[in-house]
């Protein structure tokens, strides 16, 4: 499996060696599409924070669920990472440029759920998609890293960030 978070002991887990996969799925290379899955990750973690992530059920699959709501929300909230972590005085990262920008939403739609699917050589099922297309995953990234807000990431229409 890839990369996980687990909310009971609040750890985000990574196998290194799903880089190497993920490159094969056709994601982006290069630290930055590295960093938007680790990002997705630790999105999770804000998610428990909130009280959102519990309301991710991976047994009522489809294109409105709540599932895909919760994971396309982890991304958006990665691309506000993004947006951040290359500014200021306590830049964690050097400037992003748009080579890095690119391959970040390559690998995005290399996780999406239509992209995995047609990958596995099945018909292409909204109705089971857990994470989202692989264009709502590269849309929601993108607004988190063009906006830098998280009522841009609403995806659960809480109402709670204005």
């Amino acid at each position: 499996t890839g990369p996980c978070y687990c909310p009971a002991d609040e750890y985000a887990y990574s196998d290194v060696s799903f880089f190497d996969k993920l490159e094969r799925m056709g994601g982006g290379g290069g630290p930055l599409a590295q960093q938007y899955d680790v990002a997705h990750e630790f999105a999770h973690h804000i998610q428990k924070l909130e009280g959102t992530l519990g309301r991710s059920n991976y047994n009522d699959p489809g294109p409105d669920s709540d599932a895909v709501k919760v994971e396309l929300q982890a991304d958006c909230y990665a691309g506000i990472w993004a947006h951040f972590a290359d500014k200021g005085p306590d830049a964690i990262i050097e400037p992003l440029t748009d080579q890095q920008v690119a391959d970040a939403l390559q690998t995005a739609r290399a996780i999406g759920d239509d992209t995995i699917q047609g990958h596995s050589g099945g018909e292409i099922r909204p109705d089971l998609w857990t994470h989202g297309s692989a264009e709502q995953r590269a849309d929601a990234f993108l607004t988190g890293y063009k906006t830098g807000k998280m009522a841009q990431c609403d995806t659960l229409e809480r109402g709670v960030y204005s």
